[in-house]
């Protein structure tokens, strides 16, 4: 029997109809970011991540933290890119004054692990060198129970932290996340400074395809004390409580967190110096070994960085 053309058109258009209009097949268990309409446009984050060729904007994102920080106005753990406020490439200072409110947790620290009973050993430097643009507070735990090496940094474009795993099977975690309790200082008990309190909430983005994902808060007690509390979750259920880090300074005492440390202040972070580097019989503090490491690198930017804010700062006084 011969059928017409128009009735095989007729049934060719109706069956394309119902294809765009029937309903999406269901997002399969752990599977993540869910499923984004043809027409919605790429993030700058998500273009950066392909084989095509970038933008000038996608070159400046934190390409060593992997993953893609959530909105900034949305939950830390939804899928998907965020929207940059800017397409410039953030300033170091910015990143630089973001972190430096909790650059207390500089140098070594004894951790002891609750479930585990066992300690571990924390040590915290600036890494000013491996991404220029991104600096990072690096936190090294070798031999650690959840993660050997931590990548802490900040990015202005989206108003997030954003931070890196990796643990002794080299398997590499992305998170992102705000204050839950903003850097405050509060009297020393002895009443002869301060102490920095604060509370940092750093979630893996729901994105990882990882069944089970992470979530640390770290706790600054005071100025020689913080607490991590290790949070697990289940795909996208709710975090529950898993185990406490309990770390206490190794070595050194920092007096005080203010930003008013005379002499001894770091050249680079601006943070409490506890060690000396020398530049042509100049004599600078630093309070890292990653700083002093910058320093070694690039003497002359820093000295002349620290000349400018010096001039700046007596010039505000004046």
């Amino acid at each position: 029997m011969r059928v017409s053309v128009s009735f095989v058109a007729t049934m060719f258009v109706l069956s394309s109809l119902v294809g765009c209009t029937g309903e999406a097949e269901p997002e399969s268990e752990g599977a993540g970011a869910s499923v984004d309409a043809p027409s919605e446009p790429q993030s700058a984050e998500e273009v950066a991540d392909t084989d095509d060729d970038q933008s000038p904007a996608t070159a400046y994102r934190p390409i060593q933290l992997g993953g893609t920080p959530a909105a900034a106005t949305g939950d830390p753990t939804s899928s998907g890119g965020a929207t940059a406020a800017s397409t410039e490439p953030p300033k170091f200072e910015d990143v630089v004054a973001a972190l430096k409110p909790i650059q207390v947790v500089l140098g070594k620290w004894q951790g002891l692990i609750k479930n585990a009973s066992r300690s571990e050993v924390h040590d915290w430097v600036w890494d000013l060198k491996t991404d220029p643009v991104f600096p990072a507070l690096v936190l090294n735990v070798p031999e650690g129970e959840f993660f050997t090496n931590a990548r802490l940094t900040y990015d202005p474009r989206v108003d997030q932290f954003l931070m890196t795993t990796v643990d002794e099977e080299d398997v590499t975690r992305s998170f992102t996340g705000k204050f839950k309790a903003e850097p405050k200082d509060v009297p020393s008990e002895d009443g002869k400074g301060v102490e920095r309190t604060f509370q940092l909430e750093l979630t893996e983005n729901a994105d990882s395809g990882r069944g089970t994902r992470f979530q640390y808060v770290f706790k600054q007690q005071h100025n020689n004390r913080y607490l991590v509390d290790v949070n697990r979750a289940r795909g996208r259920a709710k975090f529950q409580q898993f185990d406490v880090i309990g770390s206490q300074r190794d070595g050194v005492s920092f007096a005080k967190a203010d930003d008013d440390y005379g002499d001894k202040t770091c050249i680079i972070s601006g943070g409490l110096g506890t060690s000396t580097v020398t530049y042509k019989g100049r004599t600078f503090y630093v309070c890292c070994s990653g700083c002093k490491a910058a320093f070694d690198d690039e003497p002359e930017r820093w000295i002349a960085r620290y000349e400018e804010q010096k001039a700046e700062k007596m010039k505000a006084n004046n």
